[in-house]
């Protein structure tokens, strides 16, 4: 910048001095006029020096900027990608045999079944069984083994929220899948949180307190429905509504004697 400076003067002097002397006087100068054109060349190449720096450094930024959009581009397509290739997450909707359609699309459907009311050494897992199993060899009768029931809906008159099932009627499945990643079931609301989108809504349902097999609470959808086949008492996995009871469970906000209700949600 200095130099521009420097030099920048000295022409502005020397181009008021050689218009202020005369000509005869001026051609006397040659060594002067070419010391005043080869700084004046200097210059001129200084100045196309800086404008062809300046030049590659936008050049530069715009390189930067090109890489990040592409980079960006290509996270954006890995994510659609992984989409398309089954990235997501699944969940059960319990009572239905088909799901949401909330951005969501059917794995499998069955039946619900677990492990025996009365059996104590039994799992207390909840299963979603295929209805188009492949089974393994035939170990009929053999011991020691695990086992498997059907579910059913035992639920009474008095305190049945379901408008198509009653007691004794099969329970249904089905497997769901959604694009979105994280699955939330909350007992005791029928409306998620903000930023979570509903899968379903229904009442939570477990074993009764007084059998001695164990269960797990389930949410089963407001608007489920009998299994096709087999209804009628088979007393298998038995599933009940459940009620808040007060003491160590504050009421309110919960209240003695009322059903709890709960929500599938997603995000």
């Amino acid at each position: 910048m200095f130099l521009i400076l420097c030099s920048s003067f000295v022409l502005l002097i020397a181009g008021v001095y050689l218009q202020t002397i005369p000509e005869s006087k001026a051609n006397d100068c040659p060594r002067f006029d070419y010391e005043y054109k080869l700084l004046e060349r200097l210059l001129r190449i200084e100045f196309a020096q800086r404008e062809s720096d300046a030049t590659i450094e936008q050049l530069h930024q715009k390189l930067k900027h090109l890489q990040t959009d592409v980079i960006q581009r290509e996270e954006i397509q890995h994510l659609k990608d992984n989409k398309a290739n089954g990235f997501g997450s699944t969940y059960v909707r319990w009572g239905r045999t088909t799901c949401s359609g909330n951005g969501t699309e059917l794995v499998y459907k069955g039946f619900a079944g677990g492990s025996q009311y009365t059996h104590t050494g039994s799992s207390a897992d909840f299963l979603c069984l295929t209805e188009e199993p492949i089974l393994g060899r035939s170990v009929a009768g053999a011991d020691p083994s695990g086992y498997v029931y059907g579910a059913e809906y035992e639920i009474y008159a008095g305190s049945n929220p379901f408008s198509m099932v009653s007691i004794q009627d099969n329970m249904p499945c089905c497997v769901c899948k959604t694009s979105r990643t994280a699955i939330l079931m909350i007992p005791g609301r029928k409306v998620c949180y903000p930023g979570w989108t509903t899968e379903y809504t229904g009442y939570l349902m477990s074993g009764y307190h007084g059998h001695p097999g164990a269960t797990n609470y389930v949410c089963v959808d407001e608007n489920a429905e009998p299994a096709l086949g087999n209804s009628g008492s088979h007393d298998g996995h038995l599933l009940y509504v459940v009620q808040a009871v007060c003491g160590s469970l504050p009421c309110p906000p919960y209240a003695e004697g009322r059903l709890l209700t709960c929500v599938v949600c997603s995000k």
